[in-house]
C-alpha cells in the first residue's frame, strides 16, 4: 500500500467513527489525517525528483565513461611519438607528414636528426636545413 493510500485509509477510518464534529479530539484527528495526506504527496514529489536526478547522473556517468575511454586509450597514447626525455628543453615542433597529413610533435633534438618516420603511415621524410643555413650566412 502506498503512503497516499494509507493516509486516505486513515482518513476514512476517522470519518467512519462518526465522531462529534465540534469535539476538540475530532478536529485533531482530522488535522492529523490531512497532514498525513500532505506528507504523502510531498514524499511522492520527492521520489519523482529523486528518479529524475538518478537518470541525469546515469547520463553524466555514461558521458564521463566515454571521456575516460578517450583519455586512457592505450592505442591513443601509443600514437604519441615523443617521450619526456625528448622535451628536456621544453621546445616542441609540430610536423605534418607530407604523405598522410598526420601531425607529429617533435623536439629540437629529433628535428636535428634530419630523418623522421611517420608513426601513422611509416613514411620516412627528411628535413633539409641547408637553405636555412645559407640564409643565415647571407644575412651576416
Amino acid at each position: 500500500m502506498q503512503l497516499s493510500e494509507k493516509a486516505a485509509y486513515i482518513k476514512g477510518l476517522i470519518e467512519g467513527l462518526e465522531l462529534d464534529p465540534t469535539d476538540k479530539q475530532t478536529k485533531i484527528f482530522k488535522l492529523i489525517a490531512e497532514f498525513l495526506a500532505e506528507v504523502a504527496d510531498e514524499v511522492k514529489e520527492l521520489e519523482q525528483c529523486y528518479d529524475d536526478v538518478c537518470d541525469q547522473v546515469d547520463g553524466i556517468s555514461e558521458d564521463l565513461s566515454g571521456v575516460e575511454d578517450l583519455l586512457y586509450d592505450e592505442d591513443f597514447m601509443d600514437d604519441l611519438t615523443y617521450s619526456d626525455s625528448d622535451f628536456e628543453d621544453d621546445l616542441a615542433y609540430e610536423v605534418t607528414c607530407p604523405n598522410c597529413g598526420n601531425i607529429t610533435y617533435l623536439s629540437e633534438n629529433s628535428l636535428n636528426e634530419g630523418v623522421i618516420k611517420c608513426p601513422e603511415c611509416n613514411e620516412i621524410f627528411e628535413f633539409d636545413y641547408s637553405e636555412d643555413e645559407l640564409d643565415e650566412s647571407e644575412e651576416e
